[in-house]
């Protein structure tokens, strides 16, 4: 795996990238939370994907490395920047289509480059998106408006909520909440992600939205991924979603919470695979 720095706009994106150059690419997106970035997501799936593909997990802007240096206050106008990034780093990679994977608010940013970039795309894997109309959930609203009362305990509580069975993690739960809560209270950190949802979670969820005609218009085959124990986004999302996106199919984890990847990375990234190598097509 390599990491590198790339002029995406008016600032810099931090990218994992891992597989042949040759290969097919596949764009991951990340979901949010206090501390998130790419490799707090990707650090199962990359190194296997990239067996076969071409892959390129940044961190959104905000996020990790790439700080945006002009932090907007509102969710629509993150998201208006999270979509141009990812157009700006395919461009910036010579890369005219890709896949792409997008985790909770990732999948959110999937629908919206879908919605508004259609030829850049092949075909698409969401994971607990966002994107469905929904009430806001206890744990998307401690995720989200975390900085309304910051403390490791309350970052604690959120590692341990996103899996179906915390003790998968056994100790390193406190440690891992511990070093993410040194590196979220960090002024430039903590100033873009309050920026990001300063309206609160039922704004930012709404930002997300994506009308029914836009949904219907999606033409890309798609995998939805949900866990049916998910805590922070409701399983109704991905019904929401698939009875409204032409050629979408749905897989349930079941045991599951919301970090798929992590809790059920065996299945997930098989699944995932033999979903772009084209053997759950028609």
């Amino acid at each position: 795996m390599q990491t590198s720095t790339i002029q995406t706009g008016s600032f810099q994106t931090f990218l994992n990238e891992a597989g042949t150059a040759h290969g097919t690419s596949i764009l991951l997106l990340h979901g949010s939370g206090p501390g998130a970035n790419a490799m707090s997501n990707w650090q199962f799936a990359l190194p296997f994907l990239a067996d076969t593909y071409h892959c390129l997990a940044p961190d959104i802007a905000g996020f990790g490395l790439s700080q945006h240096n002009a932090p907007p206050s509102s969710t629509r106008e993150w998201i208006d920047i999270w979509v141009q990034q990812q157009i700006d780093l395919l461009d910036a990679k010579g890369i005219e289509q890709a896949h792409i994977v997008g985790n909770s608010m990732g999948g959110g940013v999937t629908l919206h480059l879908l919605n508004r970039h259609p030829d850049r795309f092949k075909k698409a894997v969401l994971m607990g998106p966002v994107g469905a109309p929904f009430e806001p959930t206890v744990g998307l609203t401690k995720g989200w408006e975390f900085y309304k009362d910051p403390s490791q305990e309350a970052l604690e509580y959120l590692i341990t909520k996103f899996l179906y069975d915390p003790s998968l993690l056994g100790d390193d739960i406190a440690n891992i909440a511990a070093q993410r809560f040194n590196n979220v209270m960090k002024d430039e950190i903590r100033v873009q992600f309050e920026a990001m949802f300063s309206g609160g979670t039922k704004m930012g969820i709404d930002a997300f939205v994506l009308s029914d005609d836009e949904l219907n218009n999606i033409p890309h085959h798609m995998l939805v991924t949900h866990a049916r124990e998910d805590f922070f986004i409701p399983l109704n999302n991905a019904y929401h979603l698939i009875e409204r996106i032409p050629n979408a199919q749905l897989h349930v984890f079941d045991h599951c919470g919301h970090w798929i990847q992590i809790e059920k990375k065996k299945a997930f990234n098989n699944l995932t695979k033999l979903f772009f190598d084209g053997f759950l097509d028609d």
